[in-house]
Parts: structure tokens; sequence; C-alpha cells
């Protein structure tokens, strides 16, 4: 059920109006079988396996809470990870390992099944209470907002939730609205469009020369943005309309000026859980810098392979790692040797640092993309070469006219990725929404119609599912 359907308002508009017509005590079961029905029309061969690991992990849960030992604790736990992680590993690792596919990945497998194992970790160390209700777990789980590609709730954040009673708000169904028109704009007009010279250039057809390929880098790291914020977008205005508040996925990445600051932006709950789940427990207690080293690349890693099984994958993960590492072992050493810097240097400073992370993160995202490691190596290589014909407009156009892209078609992706900086750097001021609303009511609602035409417009008449639904 694409998101930019008929199907899809329909669909909303009807769970909206029962929600909010139902008692309180039928609005989580109403919620359940709303999720579930989404979930469906997506996979519905899957529906009952599903339902099973979310009884495995319910029951997990609850006996883990009522273990009378770590040791029984522990074996609980390990049988839900376990679980979890080998349902995952089946679908996406089975054609390279077994060289047999078990069939189309379930949609959003990753993100419930970390959802899950998040709620399993913390009913462990005591921070969460064992749900008793299967039906507000299975709830937490298949939410449909975010079962297809996050965010990735905490039990702490969510659960409470579907209890709280949530009236009718216009201000809420408002703000949702417009969050979800924004995630639209984003996907199906940013996305899309700068994947046709991504496409392109992975393609193959056309020999294209290092300028284009560079541009269509760019393209490709605003592609992956656009569409991934644009549903984590959509994910939150729809879960605001009825009343729910999920953690923000996104925040301006792109402006960040270190690896560190970068990943605090991006994908913000994958990151945080891979940190929580992952990073410390590998670091343990006082760790010293070869562990903590380690322990970052091996992170990535996990991160690149959780994609697939994949060299590419596996290669951007090493990228960030490496990236990661040398960034912290040059911090140290720049602060030992009592290096500072002037403050009339900051800002140049501080924009060459943001340029060289967003170019860092360009070239890593070329292996994200690739499809085989051998078209992604060509692709590098023509990355750098051929910018001599920088001198030759005619040349470049010839190669926008063997692979079919109009002159037309790079002020317009320029364009785009102008809107979505601008947006960004409106945002970095302060929410932008509230100063919307504070707009007066002729510009407010001229602002409205225009996003709602600019999607209806300039949306891609044949989209794209997202990228994150196959992971």
């Amino acid at each position: 059920m694409s998101f930019y359907s008929a199907s899809f308002a329909m669909f909303f508009a009807v769970v909206v109006t029962l929600y909010y017509l139902s008692p309180q005590g039928r609005r989580v079961p109403a919620l359940l079988a709303a999720s579930a029905l989404f979930y469906i029309s997506f996979n519905p061969q899957y529906i009952f396996v599903l339902l099973a690991l979310i009884a495995v992990d319910y029951c997990a849960g609850l006996l883990i809470e009522r273990a009378e030992s770590s040791r029984a604790k522990s074996a609980w736990l390990a049988l839900s990870l376990a679980m979890n992680l080998g349902f995952m590993a089946a679908f996406k690792y089975s054609p390279a390992v077994t060289g047999r596919s078990l069939g189309v990945i379930p949609v959003g497998l990753s993100f419930h099944t970390f959802q899950a194992m998040a709620y399993t970790i913390e009913v462990y160390r005591g921070r969460q209470r064992a749900e008793r209700s299967f039906t507000v777990y299975a709830l937490y789980v298949m939410f449909f907002p975010q079962i297809a590609a996050g965010p990735i709730e905490r039990p702490q954040d969510l659960l409470p939730q579907f209890r709280k009673p949530h009236r009718f708000l216009y201000e809420n169904v408002v703000a949702g609205l417009q969050l979800m028109a924004w995630g639209m704009f984003q996907k199906y007009v940013v996305a899309d469009r700068l994947a046709q010279i991504v496409d392109a250039v992975y393609d193959g057809h056309t020999r294209f020369s290092g300028p284009l390929v560079a541009f269509a880098a760019v393209c490709f790291s605003f592609q992956i943005f656009c569409d991934f914020s644009g549903y984590s977008d959509i994910a939150l205005g729809a879960a605001q309309v009825l009343g729910f508040r999920l953690t923000r996925n996104f925040n301006a990445p792109f402006h960040a000026d270190s690896m560190a600051e970068y990943w605090k932006r991006w994908h913000i709950t994958l990151s945080s859980w891979m940190r929580d789940y992952v990073f410390f427990p590998l670091c343990g207690r006082r760790p010293r810098m070869p562990r903590i080293c380690g322990s970052i690349v091996l992170v990535f890693l996990v991160n690149g392979l959780w994609h697939g099984a994949r060299w590419n994958f596996l290669i951007s993960g090493l990228l960030h790692g490496t990236y990661r590492v040398i960034e912290l072992i040059a911090g140290r050493a720049i602060s030992r040797a009592g290096w500072t810097l002037h403050a009339m240097w900051s800002e140049p400073v501080r924009i060459a640092r943001t340029l060289l992370v967003f170019s860092l993160m360009t070239f890593a995202f070329m292996f994200f993309r690739g499809e085989s490691l051998p078209q992604t190596l060509h692709v590098v290589a023509l990355l750098f070469s051929g910018w001599g014909t920088l001198a030759n407009p005619a040349a470049l156009a010839a190669e926008c006219a063997d692979a079919r892209l109009p002159l037309a078609y790079f002020p317009l992706a320029a364009g785009l990725i102008a809107v979505i900086e601008a947006v960004q750097f409106l945002r970095s001021a302060g929410p932008l929404r509230p100063r919307i609303a504070a707009l007066p009511v002729w510009r407010r609602w001229f602002l409205y119609y225009a996003a709602a035409a600019a999607v209806l417009l300039f949306a891609q008449q044949s989209s794209r599912q997202f990228i994150y639904f196959r992971f």
C-alpha cells in the first residue's frame, strides 16, 4: 500500500475516524487490526510468522521478569534474540550462504525485530516491566505508521502511550498532516526525481565523466536522505494525527561537522540502538583506546552486514568505521598537543569540516548504492576520470543525451536539493511548524495549498518503493 495512493488515503481516514470514535478500551484492538491489515497489504504470507515471533517475545519478557536466577534470565533472553536474529538472517543471508532464497524479504523485517529485541533486552536489564497485555505488546511491534522502516522505538517511550487517552485535537491533526505532506514531498518529488541520474550512472549504459558521476553521487546522498527522512516524517505525522509521539529520526545530518555528530543526526534510533546494545557491551567498563577503536569498527561492520550479505555493504560499513576511528584518534592527539584555533578561523574551519564530512559520507554511499562490487568499482573509477570535460560543455551535453537526461534536469535537481537545504537551515533555528502556525491565515493556507500542489504536480507518476523497505 503506497503512501502516495488513494487506497492509503482512504485507509488512513477510516482508521483515524474509527480510532477517535471508539471507546478507550477498544482503541488498542482497533489499531492492532488496522496495523495487521496494513502489513498484509505488503506481505500477507508472513503475517502468521510475525505473530509467532510476537508471541515468543511476549512470553520471553514475562519469563525473564519471573526468572529467579540470572542464568535463567539469560537463557530466556538468548532464546528470544536467537529467534529474532535467526528469522532475520534466514531471509537476508540464505541466498548468499545456501544459494537459495526464502522469498521476498518481509517489509520492515529489521525494524520490527530490532524493536522487539529492544523490549526483551530492556526487560532483562530491569529498565522495563514485562507487558501483561498481549494486544498492547503486539501493537508495540506492529504499529502501522512505523512498522515498515522505523523509527525504532524503545518500550519505555511507546508502550505507555497505548494506554493514554488521546483526545481529538485539531492542532495535532494539522501538525501531523503537515509533516506527512512534507514527507511525501521529500520522497515522491525530491528522492524519486534525483534517482533518475543515479540510476543512469549505475546502469552503465552510458560512460559518464567524473563531473557527472560526482553530481550523481551528491544526488544519491540527498536521494537516500529524502527517501528515508520522508518515510520517517510520514510515520511521525501519521502517529501525531492519532495523538502519538514517535522519535525524530533525522536532524539535518548533512550539516554535521564531525563523524560523531553525523551519527547523532542520521537514523538516530538505529544509531542509539547500536550504541546501547552493541557498542557499550563490546567496550565493557573502562576500555582502552584499542578496544574502543575495535568496537567502533565492529559496530559499523555489523551495521553494514545488517543491510545484507554484500561486499558493498561491508565496505561501506568499514569506511564509516574507519572515518570515525581516524577522527577519534586525531581529536585526542590534537587535544593532548594543546592546539587551539583562533576565533576568526572557527567558522571557516567549521564549514570546511562540514564539507569534508559530507564528501566522505557521499563516497561511502557510492558503495551502499551499488548492486555489486565490480559495478561500484567501475563507477568509482569514472569519478576520477574525465574532469577535462568541464571545459567542453558540448561533451557533457552529449553524455546527458546518451543517458536520456534533458539539460533542464540538472537545474531542477539542484533546485530540489536547495529546497531541502533551505528547510534544514530553517529548522536549525527552531521548530518550523509553530512558526508556520503563527503566520497570517492567508499566508499559512497559501503554503498549505502550495505544498499540496507541489506533491500532486511534481511527484513521479510511477513512484518507487522506499529504499529501506527492503531492509
